[in-house]
This record gives structure tokens, sequence and C-alpha cells, in this order.
């Protein structure tokens, strides 16, 4: 059996790369498509390596540099924090979904409706008069069959959702104990992936840290602002739902804390149509009590409550970040609303680093912020970081390619 030497003794024939580069892009196909499943499970659990490092290293190092016990209380803890609140929470969204279509089917049948009607047809027959110079009436039996449609309609949604749930319920223990065991291994062997993404990814030292930053303090930012606030307003919307005796607290508080990640949109996109619905039932009193809490928290968070938690980390502009999550949740579903900004922000910042240190070489003469010129012939400057530190050793030739390295003499470089 001949020996693998990793020092490259004579250059590769043509045919041999082009050999290596069909095999490996098959191999990559078939990884890929291997782990498309598990692609949300594996995104999670790096976005909670990054946030639970640091305690994790704390916690390692008081225990003597036992990283494996470290990663167990740590992976334990998250079981039982996030795992048991997570599976009640989903029957009791299930149960309540059911809940509504059982509403919609038996509650709001023909004779209930034509009752509730009769009460009001005094208002009825008001509505009609401004109707009559367009000739057009309403009757209880039109009311009667849209209002029957359209409740139909809803129960059915509710219906196939809570049936969703609650067969879900079983992936969603399986999933959790995956991402639970891969977030253990990243603990484990977090630094020996680390030490070989940074020589296999063809990235200078520097810029990999820029793009690992960048997404730590994105994640940081979305599970510690958006997280908390979107659960803020979850619980308090809930509360309110259920002190004023609404139907299905639980399942709208869900609903509220998924939007309340959302900028300007947030929970206004549920107390606002059951505040008009409120009030067209002619129950003001109970409109009010829903709508002006409801305001309140949300203003609180959005104004005061994400800015302090989250600060100036994100480095998004608004529009951004709305469209990132909503595009993100359209494309990932849940997960998207974590997904959507952090690709966002390591796309602006692959940009910025294409800006800072690839431009300039594609381009002869390139204007910067302060009016002047970027010379991609001039010399390296002396403070500039040298090629070693950032491409790994070797000379001044930029490492793969047998070219010299010009640096630009102004500009802003890398943030």
């Amino acid at each position: 059996m001949v020996e693998y030497v990793r020092t490259p003794w004579r250059q590769p024939s043509r045919l041999a790369w082009i050999a290596l580069l069909i095999a490996l892009l098959l191999s990559l196909l078939v990884v890929l498509r291997i782990l498309a499943v598990f692609a949300s499970v594996i995104f999670m659990a790096l976005v909670a390596a990054g946030l639970l490092y640091q305690p994790f290293r704390k916690l390692a190092a008081l225990l003597n540099g036992r990283r494996r016990i470290a990663a167990g209380l740590i992976c334990l803890a998250l079981v039982l924090g996030l795992m048991v609140p997570s599976a009640w929470l989903a029957i009791e969204v299930s149960r309540e979904t059911i809940g509504f279509y059982q509403l919609s089917t038996e509650q709001l049948n023909e004779r209930t409706l034509l009752d509730a009607i009769a009460a009001r047809q005094d208002d009825l027959d008001r509505f009609n008069r401004l109707l009559s110079p367009l000739g057009v009436s309403i009757t209880p039996e039109d009311i009667v069959q849209r209002v029957s449609a359209a409740a139909a309609g809803v129960g059915r949604f509710f219906y196939r959702q809570g049936v969703s749930i609650a067969t879900g319920l079983v992936r969603f223990v399986i999933g959790f104990l995956i991402w639970v065991l891969t977030l253990y291994f990243l603990f484990v062997d977090g630094r020996a992936l680390r030490h070989w993404f940074r020589a296999v990814i063809p990235l200078a030292a520097d810029e990999q840290d820029l793009v690992r930053s960048r997404f730590v303090d994105m994640a940081g930012s979305l599970v510690i602002g958006n997280g908390i606030a979107g659960v803020i307003q979850g619980i308090g919307g809930g509360l309110v739902f259920y002190l004023l005796g609404l139907q299905g607290p639980v399942l709208w508080g869900v609903v509220m804390a998924i939007l309340g990640w959302i900028p300007v949109i947030g929970i206004s996109a549920v107390y606002v149509p059951v505040w008009v619905i409120l009030m067209l039932a002619g129950e003001p009193g109970r409109a009010f009590a829903l709508l002006i809490p409801l305001m309140i928290l949300a203003t609180v968070s959005e104004s005061i409550l994400k800015p302090v938690l989250v600060g100036r980390r994100t480095q998004l502009p608004t529009l951004l970040v709305f469209f990132a999550l909503l595009g993100g949740f359209d494309a990932f579903g849940p997960v998207g609303l974590i997904v959507g900004p952090m690709m966002m922000t390591v796309f602006l910042t692959l940009v910025g680093i294409y800006r800072d240190r690839y431009q300039p070489f594609l381009v002869p003469s390139l204007p910067t912020q302060d009016g002047s010129q970027v010379d991609p012939e001039a010399p390296r400057p002396a403070d500039a970081p040298a090629l070693d530190a950032v491409n790994g050793a070797g000379s001044d030739s930029v490492a793969g390619t047998g070219l010299q390295a010009r640096w630009p003499t102004t500009g802003d470089g890398l943030k």
C-alpha cells in the first residue's frame, strides 16, 4: 500500500486535475443531498453554537477543561428549558386550532346566525337604506350564505393546521434531539472544524473572521433582540386575549410571538383585525381594552426594547431586515426568520470584502470616498498586514495564483 504524502512532490497533470474536480463535484452533490434533510437543524445548531460558545468556554474552564462534560450540561439545560415548553405549546396550539374548526362548523350554523341578524335588524335596515340609491339590498339569507362559506373555509384551514401540528409533534421532537446532538459535537469538536474550514476556504484569515463575527452579531441580535421582544409580545398578547375571554389565547399568543420579529407590522396584524371585529360586534369596551395595551406593548418593544437589546450590531437598514424576514419566512418557514437576515448579512459582508480587497485589482483606477484615486499598481504600504499572516505561508504572491499582490493606497478598508 502506497503511503499518502501531504506535501506535493510534483505538478499534477491536467488529466489528474480534471478527474479530481469531477470526483470532487460529484461527491459534493451527494453530500449536499444527504445534508439537505438536516439543513435547517445544522444551521440552527451553528447559530446556537456561536451564541453559546463563550458561556461554554467559561464552563469548560471551571470544569478544568472537561469540554465534553461542559457541552453535555449546556445541552441538558437546553432540553429541559426549551423542549418541554415547546411540546406543551404545540399540543395547546393544536387543540385550539381544532377548536376553531368546531366553532365554525357547530356554533356558526344557520339558526344562530339568523338569530344574531334578527337582533340587529334595525342596523341592517339602515344599511339597506344607504344602499337603496345604488339599487342594492342585503337580506339575512345573503349574510348567512356568505358568513357560512367563509366560516367553513376558515374552519377547514384551522383543522388542517391543528392536525398538521399534532402529527408533526413527533418530527419536532426528533429534530430537536438531532439539533441538541449537533450542538454538542460543535462544542466538543468546534476548534478542529474551525481550523479545517479556515484551511479549506480560499479567503484570507481576517476576511473569514469578519464574516464569522458579523454572522454571530446578527445571530445575537435576532435571538436576543427579536427573540426576547417576540416572546414578551406573545406572552402579553396571549394574556390580554385570555383576560378578555377571547378564543384561542395560546394560539394567538404564538402567532404574535412570531409576528413580533417583523418590524413595522408586528403584532398589529393580529390585534387590529380583532379590534375591528369587536367594534362591529358592538363591543367597544372589549375592543379598546384589547387595542390600548397591545398598542403600548408593540410600541415599547419596537422603540425601546429592541434598540436596547440589539444596539447597532445588525448594521442592516430596516427595509432590508423587513424583506429578509418576510422572504426568509416564505422560503424556509419559521426558520427563515433567522436564516433570511443572517444570509443577507453574510452576502453584504462578502460584497464589502470584494469592494475593499478585490475590486481595486480589477478596476485600473477607482475613486474612493474622499475623492482620491486608488492605484492598484501601487506597492503595499508599510502598515498593511503581511501576506504571510493573511494568506498563510509564502511570499508576496497571492496564494495559489503566482500573482504579485498590490494593495490600495487609500480607502476605508475592512470595517
